[in-house]
């Protein structure tokens, strides 16, 4: 049977007359009753008794009746997850984000995501940016956050936010110091850095290389996360995103504004190749609630002072 014939049949098994099943299609009796014989002929037995202008179903009718209802009832499950789906309320969302938005910004802006729509469902992941391009293009993956994203002829980049770098050192290093906001307050302190290269810490490494500004590198690690943690127990100072640092402890930390300012992009990358979901555009608008309500808290710790990037 096909799908028209099955519409056409149930119709009239729940009116039990052709006019009455063809209102309900919204289409002619006579349609319904030449569809309905095709139906018959093509089964090769009949469906209905006719009597007195009324159809009565056979015993056979019966019996597929039962399975069509069910199928029907799959269909309506289709019908209603797409509807969910068209208002982002329901589906599976494959995230992965760079290890520190994970830790620091992500869960915010899940939390914001589930308390809109509970039945959104998410696979996440906490990658480096390079592992996150190669699992969009494996499709292992349906979007990915990271800042500094780079345009590439596969992957679709779209801003969410603008970003800052930050420095945060441990808050006994302000032990009698005047002024934390000069490089000499630094001066033979240990220096967290990064481990892998990155477009960001690229551009902070020009900055300070044309400051002539040689730090006295302690520690290397993956992460900001990482680092912030590190910064955390006194072990070092660290270049920073603003979301991590203001995840850190205030009372183990200090965090300084950059002068001049280290700005970044804060981004979600996807497949090219595929069609933003709503779902996508849904986790767009947490994360940016997420990052304004990180970067508020940020100014209500930073010290007055900027820390001068090219100063004495």
């Amino acid at each position: 049977m096909r799908l028209r014939q099955i519409e056409v049949f149930r119709a009239v098994m729940l009116a039990r007359s052709a006019s009455a099943a063809a209102r309900l299609l919204n289409v002619s009796q006579p349609v319904v009753s030449r569809v309905l014989k095709h139906t018959e002929i093509t089964l090769g037995f009949a469906l209905f008794d006719r009597r007195g202008g009324r159809l009565r179903p056979t015993p056979e009718a019966e019996a597929l009746f039962a399975q069509v209802q069910r199928a029907f009832g799959e269909i309506e499950r289709v019908d209603a997850l797409a509807s969910n789906l068209r208002r982002g309320a329901s589906g599976l969302l494959r995230i992965a984000a760079t290890p520190s938005l994970a830790s620091h910004l992500l869960p915010e802006a899940l939390q914001a995501m589930r308390s809109a729509h509970p039945e959104v469902a998410c696979d996440l992941w906490a990658n480096h940016t390079s592992q996150i391009e190669h699992d969009l293009a494996a499709f292992e993956i349906d979007v990915g956050i990271a800042i500094e994203a780079r345009e590439r002829v596969t992957l679709a980049v779209v801003p969410v936010t603008q970003g800052e770098m930050v420095l945060a050192a441990p808050r006994a290093w302000l032990a009698g110091v005047l002024r934390p906001g000069g490089r000499a307050w630094l001066k033979a302190r240990p220096l967290i850095a990064l481990a892998e290269a990155t477009p960001l810490g690229e551009r902070l490494s020009g900055i300070l290389d044309q400051a002539k500004w040689e730090a006295r590198t302690m520690l290397r690690v993956q992460t900001y996360a990482l680092a912030g943690s590190l910064v955390g127990k006194g072990l070092g100072c660290a270049f920073l995103d603003a979301y991590t640092a203001a995840g850190l402890n205030p009372q183990a930390v200090v965090v300084l504004r950059l002068e001049p300012r280290i700005g970044f992009s804060l981004a979600l990358i996807s497949s090219a190749s595929v069609a933003r979901s709503l779902l996508v555009d849904r986790l767009a608008q947490c994360l940016l609630a997420a990052a304004r309500s990180r970067s508020q808290a940020l100014v209500q710790r930073l010290l007055p002072e900027s820390f001068l990037l090219a100063g004495p």
